[in-house]
């Protein structure tokens, strides 16, 4: 499911060598490297280099550029914990480096659940992964959380969510309303709410035996 997930949003899977190098999975770790070679040459030979030049010159930059906006035109569409402080009138240095900060923790969330509850629930590891790849990014949109949100629907469904579950896999479903509300008035908070639920999850795994 989680694979299924990432090939809808790629961007998703910042995380993913993490998760493949803790749960040892040295063999898909060396193929989805080698895949990404190919397409990389693939699209490169269809379309000529100058699309990846394109992107690390232009679209890179660019993405670099809607952070460094001081005016946040892009709040209201991106629950990031970045611009949750941006538009609290956090400077950009000081936003980033709390971000790397959510981003340090995720990365040892996932790399600890996938190392030493790795024969857990697949769909509580996989909400777990999802809200930590959404709580360590500083550039995502809000329709980026529609795998975090498809997750959290399938949890619910097979009721797999304790009661403070349920109250935070309801703000994740209405994350991206209530991200352009408080973006447009530029008051921080919904970022909080992916990795509040990581950390529920991160719980739910931790009373787990280990195996």
């Amino acid at each position: 499911m989680l694979l299924g997930l990432l090939t809808v949003k790629p961007q998703l899977g910042l995380l993913f060598p993490v998760m493949l190098i803790a749960s040892g999975r040295w063999r898909v770790f060396a193929a989805a490297a080698i895949t990404a070679v190919l397409m990389i040459i693939l699209t490169a030979a269809v379309f000529g280099p100058q699309v990846w030049i394109d992107y690390a010159l232009k679209g890179i930059p660019t993405q670099n550029l809607v952070l460094f906006n001081p005016h946040m035109l892009g709040a209201p569409f991106m629950p990031t914990i970045f611009v949750n402080l941006r538009t609290a009138g956090a400077g950009y240095g000081i936003a980033m480096a709390v971000q790397i900060c959510f981003l340090l923790l995720a990365v040892a969330a996932v790399f600890w659940a996938y190392r030493c509850r790795r024969h857990a629930d697949p769909q509580l590891l996989a909400g777990l992964f999802l809200a930590c790849t959404i709580g360590g990014l500083p550039y995502l949109l809000s329709y980026d959380t529609l795998a975090m949100t498809f997750v959290v629907v399938v949890l619910l469904a097979a009721g797999k969510l304790e009661p403070a579950g349920q109250r935070l896999a309801q703000l994740v479903y209405w994350l991206p309303v209530a991200q352009l509300v408080f973006g447009i008035w530029h008051i921080p908070g919904p970022a909080l709410i992916a990795p509040a639920f990581a950390l529920y999850l991160l719980a739910r795994l931790r009373a787990l035996p280990s195996h």
